[in-house]
C-alpha cells in the first residue's frame, strides 16, 4: 500500500497547479503560483487557447488602449482615426469604440475613403464649369449634390434666342447666322449684266442682296459676263475661253 501522505500531497499539488494555470489561486496560495515554470506554462496555455479561437484574447482588467480595424496605413488619413477598447472585468477586450474606417467616397469636400485625396472620382467642388453653346454659354462652379453621389454645375440656365444676322450663334446650335428671317429669297443687286440677279443673304452682320454670279471673262454669248453694261465687248469664243481657263 502506498504512502497516504505522499498521495495526498500529490493530489493537493495537482489542484494547486491547475488553479495556477487557470489563474484562480487566491489567498495564501497566490505565492505558490510564482514558480517560473508554471507561469510560462500558463502563458503557453493561454496562447494555445487564443490561437485556437476558443476564447478571446486576455488582458488586464480596466486597461484602455487604442484600436483600429481599417486597412493598414489609412488611420490618420482623411476622416479615418483610431478608436479605443477597454479590458473588461472578465479579462476580455471589449469592442473598438469611436474608430472611423474607410467608406465609399462621397462628394462632400472630405476624404471618406482615406486615400489622401478629397472627392476623387467627382468634379472638384468650387472649380469653374460652363454649360450651353454659343451665346447661350453660361458659367458657374461645381457643387456637390445633397446626397453626395455627384456634382452639378450651378451655372444659370441660358435662354435660347431666335437667330439674327449679327455674326453670332444666337440659337446656340453651333451654327452662325443660319436661317435668318428674310434670307434665301431672290433679289436684284442693282448691278448690270449677269451680276444683276441675286439672293438675300446674311453677310457681314446684315441681310443684303448677294449676286448669284460674279463678273468673269466676257464670252461671245449675248450676255454681259463682265458686268460692265456692254454685251460681248472684246469677247472670246467658248473654245477660246475654255483654252484660257485650262492654261
Amino acid at each position: 500500500m502506498g504512502n497516504p501522505a505522499a498521495s495526498f500531497f500529490a493530489f493537493g499539488t495537482g489542484i494547486l497547479r491547475r488553479g495556477c494555470l487557470a489563474g484562480l489561486a487566491i489567498g495564501a496560495f497566490v505565492g505558490a503560483c510564482a514558480n517560473t515554470d508554471q507561469n510560462l506554462e500558463r502563458q503557453r496555455l493561454l496562447e494555445e487557447l487564443n490561437s485556437a479561437g476558443s476564447k478571446p484574447a486576455q488582458c488586464k482588467p480596466k486597461i484602455l488602449e487604442s484600436c483600429y480595424d481599417g486597412p493598414q496605413g489609412t488611420s490618420g488619413r482623411g476622416l479615418c482615426k483610431d478608436g479605443t477598447r477597454t479590458c473588461s472585468d472578465d479579462a476580455v477586450w471589449g469592442a473598438c469604440s469611436g474608430q472611423v474606417t474607410p467608406v465609399k467616397e462621397l462628394c462632400n469636400r472630405k476624404d471618406d475613403d482615406c486615400d489622401g485625396i478629397v472627392d476623387n472620382d467627382f468634379e472638384r467642388e468650387g472649380a469653374t464649369c460652363t454649360i450651353g453653346k454659343g451665346e447661350c454659354k453660361s458659367s458657374g462652379v461645381w457643387k456637390c449634390n445633397a446626397d453626395g453621389k455627384g456634382a452639378t454645375c450651378d451655372a444659370p440656365q441660358p435662354s435660347i434666342k431666335a437667330e439674327v444676322c449679327d455674326g453670332l450663334d444666337n440659337d446656340c446650335d453651333d451654327k452662325i447666322d443660319e436661317d435668318v428671317p428674310g434670307t434665301g429669297v431672290a433679289c436684284q443687286t442693282g448691278k448690270v449684266g449677269v451680276c444683276a440677279p441675286g439672293v438675300m443673304q446674311c453677310l457681314g452682320g446684315r441681310v443684303q442682296c448677294v449676286a448669284n454670279v460674279q463678273p468673269s471673262q466676257e464670252i461671245c454669248n449675248n450676255l454681259d459676263d463682265d458686268c460692265n453694261n456692254v454685251v460681248d465687248d472684246r469677247c472670246l469664243t467658248a473654245e477660246e475661253a475654255a483654252k484660257l481657263k485650262n492654261k
